[in-house]
Formats: structure tokens, sequence, C-alpha cells
């Protein structure tokens, strides 16, 4: 496997037969081999996280298909606006939370499984070729204490129940695939604008599920918050890769 960080919190991996390509919404993709199909996935609407311009894959890479959270409603009228292709759309498949879809692709079953989002849309969990990989978009122990105290509170439950849904999913997949109940690829947020409570999502996912390598993301540009982080959690120094630029790449 192969990982590229795009920017913000897009990724593309390279797996064995496939590619997956999450949030993308900028940054410079790399040439991808035209013998591997491409499955694109979107979490949610938000513009930092969904740029229409995915749809113009197609044009350079036929076997393409999208995968989007309900949220990304792909309504005749929007299609026009974006410009998105008949081709194309028909090429779309639409996931609402907390569901399960098997995808046969290049000979392989890829199940995804869904995670309803602390914010908007979905979390991603892929399992194919023996491995787990999670995206959580906007699935984030969101702390902001300038909501006041109950909002605090009510994100913290959230959160809590996110992880458990997950930690099932993963326990489920980790079994139909017959191997290790453990995430060997995770992408979450690192977000500095949280201030002190910056890391509170990625500690409680790392409590919750055992993962191999997890990539922050969502650092608006601030590459020092991994810095503090692995600096700060010097046990996570083997788990917590150091990104520290848009386009840098991680061979898995």
């Amino acid at each position: 496997m192969t990982l590229t960080f795009l920017a913000h919190s897009g990724f593309l991996l390279e797996w064995e037969r496939f590619y997956t390509l999450f949030d993308y919404e900028r940054g410079e993709i790399p040439p991808l081999r035209a013998d591997k199909p491409l499955l694109v996935f979107v979490s949610h609407n938000h513009a930092d996280h969904f740029n229409p311009v995915i749809f113009s894959l197609l044009a350079r890479y036929p076997d393409t298909r999208f995968f989007l959270a309900r949220d990304v409603a792909m309504t005749p009228r929007r299609r026009e606006k974006l410009g998105v292709s008949d081709e194309a759309f028909a090429r779309v498949t639409t996931l609402r939370p907390d569901a399960a879809l098997t995808v046969g692709v290049a000979g392989e079953t890829l199940m995804i499984r869904t995670v309803k989002s602390t914010d908007a849309g979905v979390a991603y969990l892929l399992g194919c070729e023996g491995r787990l990989v999670y995206h959580a978009g906007d699935c984030n122990w969101w702390h902001w204490e300038s909501e006041g105290a109950a909002y605090c509170g009510n994100m913290a439950a959230l959160y809590g129940r996110a992880m458990e849904k997950l930690a099932a999913a993963v326990a489920l997949e980790a079994q139909r695939q017959g191997c290790a109940p453990c995430i060997d690829v995770a992408m979450a947020p690192l977000d500095p604008r949280l201030g002190d409570a910056y890391a509170m999502g990625v500690e409680k996912l790392l409590r919750t599920v055992s993962v191999k390598k997890l990539f922050p993301m969502h650092l608006w540009g601030e590459f020092g918050a991994v810095t503090r982080y692995r600096a700060a959690h010097p046990q996570r120094a083997e788990t917590v890769m150091p990104i520290t630029r848009d386009g840098e790449v991680f061979p898995l």
C-alpha cells in the first residue's frame, strides 16, 4: 500500500488492485495506473471535503466509481449546476450512516461500512485484501468550549457512541476477513482550532480501537500540531505519522 496526503483531509491510497481517493478538496493527484480501478469517497458536503472536480476524473480514468454520503445530494438541479454528467452520475452510490455495502472491485470483495459522523455525513471503514482502512471525515470529538457545557457534554456522548460503533464494525470486518481486529490505516482529525482539546478525538480513537498507523488530517496547514502531539505523546510515535506537507507520500 502507498498513501499520499493530498491536502487537508484528502488522501489517495493505493491498494494492491485498486485505488481509493478520500475527501478530495485540492492538491495534485499523482498519475494513476490505467489498469487499476479508482473508487472515490466523499464523507460529507462541506466544501473542505467535497470538490465536484472529482467527477472529471472519469474522463481520465474510465474505471472510476463514486461513493457519496447521503447529504451530498445529487438532485437533478444540483447535478446541472455542478456539471455532473449522466455517465458520472450513473457511477454514484449514495450511502446512509451506519450502513454496510459489499462491492466487487478488480476481482476482490470490498466491504464499505459507514459510521454516523458527529458533524455531517459519515466516516468510512473499508475492508479488503486482509486490511482495514478508516477515514473519519468530520467524525471527531468537537470540544468547542465556546458552545457551552451542554454542547460539550452532548458531543462527548456522540463521539463515544461513534467510537463504539466503529469498534463493532472493526470486529465484524475482521471476522469476515479472518484478520486481526485492527485498523491498518486510519485518517482522523487533529484540528488545532480546538486549542488544548485538539487531540481528544485521536486519543479516544486510539484508546477504543487498535490502530497500526494513524495519519492526522484537518490540520488547516498547521503541521506543527502533529509535531506537538508526537512530542506530548511519545508512546504514540510509532502510530501517529509525522505529516509535514501537502503531497507527502508514505509507503506502507
